[in-house]
């Protein structure tokens, strides 16, 4: 499945737009319950535990194979929720807010942020990327199963690094980077 890391809130939230394989509208987001999703934000150690403790409230709450999340040298984490029930993630979510991030609340890009993020998309779409959408206050939302967007695809990837004068720099302050490369 043809995913997009992309980030654009602190931690992975499992409740937004459980889609991919099992239905859905198969939006990549940070709560995909189709889709590996990553986060680039600086995690502390709380962060991390935090982050551990919902895929175990998940698991304690109907989704027995809901996986931990991994972590990368960046401060950012990944977690593939494919092949999970979307229905069962979006229950289980329900129970595990409270480990969320902000109560499971989105968290609003700073202006700057948002306008790199912006230029970031702009980049992309002039160097190929054609279907490369615009982020909203809450980042950024592709639709990795119908747009055509493929992050390892070649094409992709040299627009990604053409670009990354325009992203912002991983948790940096003010909110979370952009991290292309999943």
């Amino acid at each position: 499945m043809r995913t997009i890391a992309l980030v654009f809130i602190t931690l992975l939230l499992a409740v937004a737009g459980c889609g991919g394989k099992n239905g859905g509208d198969g939006v990549a987001t940070a709560g995909d319950a189709g889709a590996k999703a990553s986060a680039s934000a600086a995690a502390p150690k709380d962060q991390k535990e935090q982050a551990l403790r919902h895929a175990r409230c998940m698991r304690e709450n109907g989704v027995p194979d809901y996986p931990d999340p991994k972590f990368n040298d960046k401060g950012g984490q990944s977690i593939d929720l494919e092949g999970l029930d979307p229905a069962k993630v979006e229950k289980a979510a329900q129970a595990c807010r409270q480990y969320e991030p902000n109560g499971g609340e989105p968290q609003k890009l700073d202006p700057q942020r948002l306008e790199q993020l912006r230029a970031y998309a702009k980049c992309m779409r002039d160097n190929g990327v054609e279907n490369f959408p615009d982020p909203t206050d809450q980042g950024i939302q592709a639709d990795g199963n119908t747009s055509g967007l493929d992050p390892a695809s070649p094409s992709y990837q040299a627009a990604d690094k053409a670009c990354q004068k325009y992203a912002p720099p991983p948790g940096a302050d003010g909110g979370p980077g952009l991290d292309t490369n999943g």
